[in-house]
């Protein structure tokens, strides 16, 4: 179940809330008492005041008194029943405030007002005697200090209703000093509480909430760096733990789009280099077409040039061949074969031959015909090609040497093309090894093909040569005609192989040819 972090704070808040209101209420109700103490200090101070104005009265009453006895006087006398006057008054007036405040409430204060009447009413008698004394001038010393002690007794009772205000006050001080006391120590652990409660609350806030959004905070900038398969973890049940869990999907969401992405690309990139190499491919065969087409187009103005040839050389090379005939025999009868005119004869009619020796090569060139496709053993025709040359080559002293795979053996190709075609590149290859040497024949099957090679040990094909053997007419032989590499390159790729050669000057030259299988057994 998701907790909702919002949610625990503000109610954390709103307890805060109450614990402060409630601490302000108390602390308020508390500064309350203070002030009410404060006021009722203020009030019991007033009364003090009123009270020691009473007794300053009393005592002046006395004091009058005491002056009259000890020089009767009108002053005194005078001063004397002001001074009663003033008590009655100031005592009565008093206790209508006092009455006023607690009506009803036993009150010890207006009891000793209700005394201090009592002896102001005592003190009427020395109003009596001082008015006499007025008027007659005679007094009565023993009288007057009898009636003294009625002031005497105001001074005292003066002094109670004071030790009750002192009292008052002294409990009105105590009151608020434990209010005050009340309020620091409220104070005081309300500060160990929220001081306690606000370092909680901050290491929770770290561990929950700050700590976390670091550690995401981290986590995302690892990712935009490239770190795709950065994940985070926590145990948190708040919003955090659901900020976390989207930024985990987040991310295998980026991660596999990622990976697709990168798929993709690798996709795109082996369909270009697949797309490239088939354009590379249809270059090439356009390149070779081309090629053909060229070759095609001077085979055909060869073969124009045959035909013309053919006919118009032939038949003088007939006429001139029997006529040598009828005169060698001649010139044998007469002079015999060892005379210079029967050699003479002879050698044109050498020359003759070789011209129509040339004439058919020429003639098989441009009218090349086309292969007959039959189920053939390679290995067979290789072995009879050997048989052929082995002969002329133990004689310049070449060694054949045989590398023959089997499974390259049966195929379909035209026997009799491709006995011409390893006659030609072998007897190149023995004439290529003046003083001898190796010549190496090998077959074997690769990848759908059957690979042929031919190689000597001889002097080699200058490297500005190779491009231009394949040429026809192109010979570095004296009384060669160029045609022979010519017509094996027609044959091979008659038959959709191709053919390459690789040399070096001194060391020797390596014809591979390349035979698709055909409807392989």
């Amino acid at each position: 179940m998701l907790k909702k972090l919002g949610r625990s704070i503000t109610i954390a808040n709103a307890v805060a809330f109450v614990i402060v209101v409630l601490v302000g209420g108390v602390s308020i109700f508390l500064t309350k008492n203070i002030l009410r103490s404060a006021y009722k200090i203020e009030k019991l101070s007033k009364d003090i005041i009123e009270i020691d104005d009473i007794h300053s009265e009393a005592y002046r009453l006395v004091l009058s008194m005491h002056h009259f006895l000890i020089d009767p006087d009108d002053l005194y006398s005078e001063e004397a029943l002001e001074a009663i006057a003033t008590l009655r008054s100031t005592v009565e007036n008093y206790r209508a405030d006092e009455v006023e405040e607690s009506p009803g409430d036993e009150n010890y204060e207006i009891i000793y007002l209700d005394t201090m009447l009592g002896d102001i009413k005592g003190l009427g008698m020395v109003q009596q005697y001082f008015e006499e004394f007025l008027k007659t001038g005679i007094f009565d010393r023993d009288k007057l200090i009898e009636l003294e002690t009625f002031a005497y007794k105001l001074e005292n009772t003066a002094d109670k209703i004071n030790k009750i205000h002192t009292d008052e006050i002294k409990a009105a001080i105590n009151e608020s000093l434990t209010s005050m006391w009340i309020i620091l120590f409220i104070y005081i652990v309300f500060i160990t509480i929220g001081g306690v409660t606000i370092y909680a609350g901050h290491v929770a806030l770290l561990k929950k909430v700050v700590n976390p959004i670091k550690q995401l905070a981290a986590a995302t900038i690892e990712f935009a760096n490239g770190t795709l398969e950065k994940r985070v973890y926590t145990e948190s049940k708040t919003e955090i733990g659901q900020l976390y869990q989207s930024f985990n999907r987040m991310a295998e969401k980026l991660q596999e789009n990622d990976e697709d992405l990168r798929k993709f690309n690798e996709e795109l990139e082996r369909k270009v280099k697949e797309r490239t190499l088939e354009l590379e491919q249809a270059n090439e065969k356009l390149q070779n077409t081309q090629l053909a087409l060229i070759r095609t187009e001077k085979i055909a103005a060869v073969g124009q040039i045959a035909a013309g040839v053919t006919h118009e050389i032939k038949n003088p090379l007939n006429s001139l061949s029997i006529n040598a005939q009828m005169l060698m025999k001649e010139l044998s009868e007469k002079f015999g074969t060892e005379s210079s005119s029967y050699e003479s004869a002879a050698l044109i009619k050498y020359e003759i031959n070789r011209i129509n020796n040339i004439l058919e090569e020429f003639v098989k060139f441009a009218k090349f015909p086309d292969p007959q496709f039959f189920l053939n053993n390679i290995n067979d025709v290789i072995r009879e090609v050997v048989d052929l040359i082995s002969l002329g080559a133990k004689d310049l002293g070449v060694d054949i040497l045989l590398d023959l795979q089997d499974t390259s053996s049966d195929f379909r190709f035209d026997a009799r093309q491709f006995k011409e075609v390893l006659i030609n590149l072998s007897q190149n290859a023995i004439k290529a090894m003046h003083r001898g040497g190796q010549l190496k024949i090998s077959s074997r099957v690769l990848d759908e093909n059957v690979i042929l090679q031919v190689t000597d040990t001889g002097e080699g094909i200058p490297e500005k040569n190779i491009e231009k053997i394949f040429t026809p007419f192109f010979s570095t032989k004296e009384g060669g005609m160029g045609l022979g590499l010519p017509i094996v390159q027609r044959i091979i790729e008659s038959h959709g192989g191709k053919i390459f050669c690789s040399s070096t000057s001194g060391e020797g030259t390596t014809f591979e040819i390349i035979l698709p299988l055909q409807a392989r057994v």
